[in-house]
């Protein structure tokens, strides 16, 4: 398994306030949105999120709880303070919070904590807000699991600060797998390119250098469509500085 796989689900997100609504490099989202909705109130594996802050823990409706007949009288509110409990160690919340030692929640113990935690907290307090991901929200959460986007930062792969109109395996301090495949010139990385190389970059690497044997760290994501637009988008704003 390579270092790309290894780290495939690991989440790394960043959250910034833009105009009263927020973009968010959508990792929060993307990490809870599996078992949980956000905005549309539908419930899913685990319940609806949205308007969670400040709203009687196991009422919401039409979903069937695991924890609540272990709460005696009135059930807690959720809280900022709460929230982060939980998402800390659900197994240990559910206990605290219901003051019984044999409580249980569906819910599998996340254990998210400092710049993951705060993130999702966010994501959680803005949608409860009427926060409003952006066009571009998606984009950055499944690229900056292993890029960096604005600092200049090699991470897993290296840096796309910048990357589009940059020739191939160039980037400072990194170390490519390519680039030894490479005869002559290397290729400069343009809208085409990067939605090949996004698409399929095994079939990619092959077409670019010439070379049928050629590999590259990066495994293939098989975007297409919609996804593959925010992710494209995403890089040139962020090429161009923006």
């Amino acid at each position: 398994m390579n270092r790309y796989r290894s780290l495939f689900f690991i989440f790394i997100g960043s959250i910034a306030i833009v105009s009263g609504s927020f973009t968010a490099f959508a990792g929060a989202e993307r990490r809870c949105q599996m078992c949980h909705d956000f905005t549309t109130g539908e419930n899913k594996i685990g319940p609806s999120l949205k308007g969670i802050i400040g709203r009687k823990a196991g009422t919401y409706p039409g979903y069937e709880y695991t924890f609540t007949k272990y709460i005696k009288g009135e059930p807690w509110v959720w809280t900022e303070e709460k929230l982060r409990k939980w998402d800390n160690n659900s197994e240990r919340a559910v206990r605290e919070f219901t003051g019984n030692p044999e409580a249980k929640t569906k819910m599998p113990r996340q254990s998210f904590t400092g710049v993951v935690e705060d993130n999702i907290i966010t994501y959680i307090k803005m949608t409860s807000q009427g926060g409003v991901v952006s066009a571009e929200a998606g984009a950055g959460v499944s690229c900056k699991m292993c890029h960096d986007f604005t600092t200049g930062k090699n991470k897993i792969g290296p840096s796309l600060k910048g990357i589009l109109g940059r020739k191939a395996g160039t980037y400072p301090g990194f170390k490519y797998k390519f680039t030894k495949y490479i005869k002559g010139e290397p290729w400069v990385w343009t809208e085409e390119k990067m939605r090949k190389w996004d698409n399929n970059s095994e079939k990619a690497i092959k077409e670019f250098t010439g070379n049928p044997k050629a590999r590259t760290l990066m495994p293939p994501q098989h975007r297409t469509g919609s996804s593959e637009d925010e992710i494209i988008s995403f890089i040139k704003i962020t090429s161009e500085g923006k």
